[in-house]
């Protein structure tokens, strides 16, 4: 009950705000839509055969990427929305750089289905967190801006102390697959006594090559967790 109140009164006033203050399109600037139908009509699905487990486009023979296949991948499951690039991008932008908090419940709404077509069970939903000097410097989480508005679309406990990013990395921007994974090792730390033998729903905006999704799965079931899937926006084709 009072979860169900807790939810009505969050979609409440997120109507509420884009009745006073209406949206426009974070593409293209038209008024009245948080992306507009043409903005839309460009975003590039995902479709097709992909990996059961990293959510990768795979040959249709295949239910496996090779990197799956190898085992390297910590999380139980990732799925994505759309590929990087082009107007996902963009919005992606908007989300990270200035905090559209619109385009985040957008985007929630467009994951929903696809979580809920899987067979996973979820007890709660994370979002990827940023470093303590990363959140004092932008003020907000852009993965928090897509997994909290999802959980209320899921009907799950959202939880945002039970992982925290504990060192500052470098930007992913422009480093190999390898410097990557070096980048986020022990950058993150699970609280044991908020997600013990329960199965994580992880939220974040990109998946690059997986990096910070592995990390944060490897620190998660660390500290007990059961299952952990993963759910972005986007990610890259390769």
């Amino acid at each position: 009950m009072k979860f169900q109140v807790k939810k009505t009164i969050k979609i409440g006033f997120w109507q509420i705000l884009d009745w006073v203050y209406p949206p426009s399109c974070a593409v293209c600037g038209m008024p009245g839509y948080s992306l507009c139908g043409n903005c839309q009509a460009e975003i590039k699905f995902i479709t097709g055969k992909i990996c059961q487990n990293c959510g990768k486009s795979v040959d249709p023979k295949k239910n496996f990427c090779n990197d799956c296949r190898k085992g390297i991948n910590n999380f139980d499951g990732v799925r994505s929305l759309a590929y990087y690039g082009g107007v996902v991008r963009d919005c992606i932008h908007a989300l990270k750089y200035e905090n559209n908090r619109t385009l985040g419940k957008y985007f929630a709404g467009l994951l929903h289905p696809i979580m809920k077509r899987e067979p996973w069970p979820f007890d709660v939903v994370v979002p990827v967190p940023l470093s303590y000097e990363r959140m004092k410097e932008r003020g907000y989480n852009q993965a928090a801006s897509i997994a909290r508005p999802l959980a209320l679309f899921l009907d799950l406990p959202y939880q945002t102390y039970c992982l925290e990013q504990v060192r500052d990395t470098r930007s992913q921007v422009g480093l190999s697959a390898e410097e990557r994974r070096e980048n986020v090792i022990d950058a993150f730390k699970a609280v044991p006594e908020l997600i013990r033998n329960r199965n994580i729903l992880l939220v974040d905006d990109v998946m690059t090559t997986g990096a910070t999704l592995n990390a944060c799965s490897v620190e998660l079931k660390k500290a007990g967790a059961e299952k952990v899937y993963c759910a972005t926006i986007a990610r890259f084709s390769g």
